[in-house]
């Protein structure tokens, strides 16, 4: 009897999986999601490490209300809203030595799911989910070997 009651039971959710798996729509569809992309937002052009190169991917998946602290990241790498929204607030005043917890945000900007950008370098920022979803987002950060992609500040 157990042996029946837990086979209906793992039936069911394999069928369940199936079931959302046929209904839930996906906004991504086969090509490219960035094209000869060399320019960020902000104007900056991509530019290749110094070092020995080295890509670093991050998959992220921040719950509605997340915030990150002020940080920076030296390199930059393509970005892609998989769902969900990304805000960005950058302080472009503030200097890259600067490493007090005093930024203050000049320029915000908003991705949203299928949206992908090359990452701004040298900047500080502070990212959220202010959206009522998950926000899932993946950055393919090309750096050097053995540097780190993300500088915080003394928060």
């Amino acid at each position: 009897m157990k042996k029946t009651i837990t086979m209906f039971l793992m039936s069911a959710l394999i069928l369940g999986c199936v079931n959302e798996t046929k209904t839930k729509k996906t906004m991504f569809k086969n090509g490219n999601l960035m094209t000869d992309a060399s320019v960020g937002p902000f104007g900056a052009s991509l530019a290749y490490p110094a070092g020995e190169p080295s890509v670093t991917t991050t998959m992220n998946v921040w719950e509605p209300g997340f915030e990150s602290p002020w940080h920076y990241h030296p390199y930059s790498g393509p970005v892609v809203i998989i769902q969900g929204e990304l805000t960005v607030d950058f302080d472009n005043d503030s200097s890259l030595d600067d490493l007090s917890s005093e930024k203050t945000s000049t320029v915000q900007s908003v991705y949203k799911a299928g949206d992908s950008f090359l990452a701004v370098s040298n900047t500080w920022h502070v990212s959220s989910n202010q959206g009522s979803e998950d926000l899932v987002f993946m950055v393919s950060w090309l750096g050097e070997k053995g540097e780190p992609v993300k500088v915080l500040n003394n928060k």
